[in-house]
């Protein structure tokens, strides 16, 4: 008999994101081995107040409906309504952690939330630095596992833009990309990522035929936006602000290199890097900053380099001197990183010490 379980998450499509992608594909992988029953957020955080009520009453209404022997809850924030419901159900309550959801500095949030997910059956933690964030706040390493995150191979099988895909680029970009060595940097706009430091001390040391690509909008739009005017770097990089993601995968195959040049900001850190996965499957190598989550996302000299953290000299070399074949990169990242595989692991830690089967 498949083992029934059901999924609470509170970041689901058609909401877009790095939480939302992955409650919707681990879930799905799921749904193949078990009997699933999910209890899902699609809104805005504004809509909690009822949500986190809502979901524990359909949760315990559903556990004593079918014989649910497994809750997982898709962040730490809702650890509290797991803790609930390990008292009001039978089930196994597990989370996964993925960065802020454990590191969220408001004092009140740090005495309730790691607290909770202390008690709860098994945490997840994406990266080893969220293993260490978890340690610090006095969450048992026992009941801790370290999983990745994961990959739909499919998704990023591309093939590199046509002559009309360039013209497109470039009109949309303002730049002239045909022939120059595209460095590309794909996500939310926010001072962790490292970006307006990328443009304003990196980009002015690489020779003329670099261009950068910023596809993103977030609070330091505005911040980059001036850094590109004052070094004089309008004809050499692009900021583009959000894009589809038809325009997205067309960046990743026209791109000579992923650049993910986080620095370290107080209570938000890099959970993982899922942007690190979708350029490798892509065949795009990365080159990152050597912290928290990203040192699990990029397997040094394989898929990609992990630099010093704010060393220009450094992301300077790597980029001149880059030399790692793009296939090589797609079938190591799809080899490791793809769903079916991150799932067989949370199934292999899960069902381990219940007796319950996923196949």
């Amino acid at each position: 008999m498949k083992p029934f379980i059901l999924f609470i998450t509170r970041n689901y499509p058609p909401k877009v994101g790095g939480l939302e992608n992955y409650s919707y594909n681990i879930i799905r992988q799921f749904e193949e081995t078990c009997t699933v029953f999910k209890i899902t957020l699609s809104r805005s955080r504004w809509h909690l107040f009822w949500f986190l009520p809502f979901c524990m009453v359909m949760a315990v209404w559903l556990c004593r409906k079918h014989p649910i022997r497994f809750i997982h809850l898709c962040d730490g924030l809702l650890a509290p309504v797991g803790l609930a419901l390990k008292h009001l159900t039978d089930a196994q309550v597990t989370a996964s952690v993925h960065g802020l959801d454990v590191t969220y500095p408001r004092a009140v949030y740090q005495m309730i939330v790691p607290r909770c997910l202390s008690r709860l059956d098994m945490i997840f933690c994406g990266s080893r630095h969220g293993l260490e964030q978890c340690l610090q706040r006095r969450i048992p390493r026992e009941k801790c596992r370290v999983v990745p995150y994961g990959i739909d191979p499919a998704e990023f099988d591309l093939q590199p833009p046509d002559l009309s895909g360039l013209n497109d680029i470039e009109a949309q970009a303002g730049i002239d990309v045909k022939g120059r060595k595209i460095l590309l940097t794909v996500g939310r706009l926010v001072p962790r990522k490292g970006v307006a430091w990328f443009v304003a001390q990196v980009m002015p040391r690489l020779d003329k035929d670099y261009r950068y690509i910023i596809a993103g909008g977030g609070p330091d739009f505005l911040t980059v936006q001036g850094l590109i005017q004052k070094h004089g770097l309008a004809d050499r990089v692009a900021l583009l602000g959000k894009v589809p993601n038809a325009t997205r995968l067309r960046l990743l195959a026209l791109a000579d290199l992923f650049i993910m040049p986080n620095i370290r900001i107080p209570g938000d850190m890099e959970g993982f890097g899922i942007a690190a996965l979708e350029a490798g499957s892509s065949g795009l190598p990365v080159i990152a900053s050597n912290i928290e989550g990203l040192r699990d996302a990029i397997i040094d000299g394989v898929t990609g380099h992990l630099v010093e953290e704010r060393n220009v000299q450094q992301y300077v070399d790597r980029i001149r001197h880059l030399q790692l074949d793009r296939e090589t990169v797609r079938a190591v990242v799809n080899q490791k990183f793809n769903w079916p595989h991150i799932a067989s692991l949370y199934h292999a830690f899960l069902f381990a010490t219940s007796g319950a089967s996923g196949t």
